[in-house]
């Protein structure tokens, strides 16, 4: 058993026999849900889970939820590990446990879930490259981690797709995310999937893509006007719906669409955006679809050599078509029990400020200030 002593001067305590008791224990086929126990960063909460994209916009949240909650975290990581070096805060010392794989070696994958009892996918990236396509990206990664999962015996696999994710749909993008939502499924019922809208926070690539075609393209193109809706969901409430679905027993074999509190045109939220830019003259401008395509594409293949460039794709381009919203009579965050959700309203201000450069609000002349400005 594991050796644990509380004292009122510096809380819970483990002994060394203990951590090394937990590095040498059995894999999670032994885990049972109802051994979970809600902690803080050192207590001890019987998960272990392997975060694939753990160094990606969403997957470094989802690290920082574990952690926080006692879990033990396994952070696959590509590269020399630098990347990685920074989640080992996010939890106690020696529980976020980085990992050299390679998603096209199996046994290396084999070997990141080998202690795990819940793997979690947050693999993705919203363009392709010379080394990774989209098919390889999204399917051939799903297969590779369900068969590590079959073999370790890992009890839930967690993973994230778009709410448009379909094989009718013209985007290679959309089509990979559902070819791999049927094939996690198919080889493992029991899997959860959470199908998310645009998602927005610090670094994120929907704010920052827009900012940057304000900022350096001639013109922010937009198709059919801008009326398409978007229902933005903030990154840390998407994080939490992932420990939530985690956790929850109900959540077994379930797919759950996320999305913000707030539905508007993307016309609209892109003329808030360029007013808190505090850009005079927008360049929003309504350009046919195939000529927004081609323009994709121009960039697209560019990027292929100056991987800095481009911000735009032929992918983005027909994705900008689809409404990204929840649809109706579908399983949502709030049968996670998340009801607090962020407005992407309420936080633009603050996202904004690394891309206004010099530009700020018109400045009134100097005079004699009313109550209302000085007071809080």
């Amino acid at each position: 058993m594991l050796r644990v002593c509380l004292n009122a001067k510096n809380g819970l305590q483990i002994s060394r026999a203990a951590v090394s008791q937990l590095h040498t224990s059995a894999p999670a086929r032994s885990w049972d849900l109802s051994d979970y126990k809600l902690g803080g960063r050192s207590s001890v909460s019987g998960i272990t889970a392997t975060v694939f994209g753990a160094s990606g916009f969403l997957g470094q949240k989802v690290v920082n939820n574990i952690g926080k909650i006692g879990s033990r975290v396994v952070a696959p990581y590509r590269g020399d590990g630098m990347n990685v070096r920074h989640l080992k805060l996010m939890g106690d010392l020696g529980q976020i446990v980085p990992v050299p794989f390679d998603i096209r070696d199996q046994d290396s994958v084999d070997r990141a879930v080998s202690k795990s009892n819940v793997v979690i996918n947050c693999i993705g990236n919203n363009f392709a490259t010379r080394n990774f396509s989209y098919r390889q990206t999204y399917v051939d990664s799903t297969r590779a981690i369900v068969e590590a999962s079959k073999k370790a015996g890992v009890r839930r696999i967690i993973n994230i797709s778009s709410v448009n994710a379909s094989l009718q749909s013209e985007s290679p993008w959309l089509q990979a995310n559902a070819e791999a939502d049927m094939l996690l499924h198919s080889e493992f019922p029991d899997a959860t999937t959470l199908k998310v809208t645009r998602i927005f926070g610090e670094m994120d690539k929907f704010i920052n893509y827009y900012c940057a075609l304000a900022n350096q393209a001639p013109i922010t193109p937009i198709i059919n006007d801008g009326e398409q809706q978007i229902q933005p969901i903030f990154v840390n409430d998407v994080a939490d719906a992932v420990t939530s679905a985690m956790v929850k027993t109900e959540a077994i074999g379930k797919t759950y669409y996320l999305g913000g509190p707030e539905v508007m045109a993307l016309k609209e939220f892109l003329e808030t955006l360029h007013e808190q830019l505090y850009i005079i003259n927008s360049n929003v401008t309504p350009v046919p679809i195939k000529v927004a395509r081609a323009m994709g594409y121009a960039l697209e293949n560019l990027r292929m050599v100056l991987p800095r460039f481009a911000v735009m794709t032929e992918d983005q381009v027909i994705q900008d078509q689809i409404n990204s919203v929840v649809p109706p009579q579908v399983q949502t965050i709030e049968d996670l029990d998340i009801t607090k959700l962020t407005k992407i309203t309420g936080l633009l201000d603050h996202l904004l400020v690394v891309h206004r450069g010099e530009r700020g609000p018109e400045i009134k002349p100097k005079g004699r200030r009313t109550w209302d400005e000085v007071s809080v």
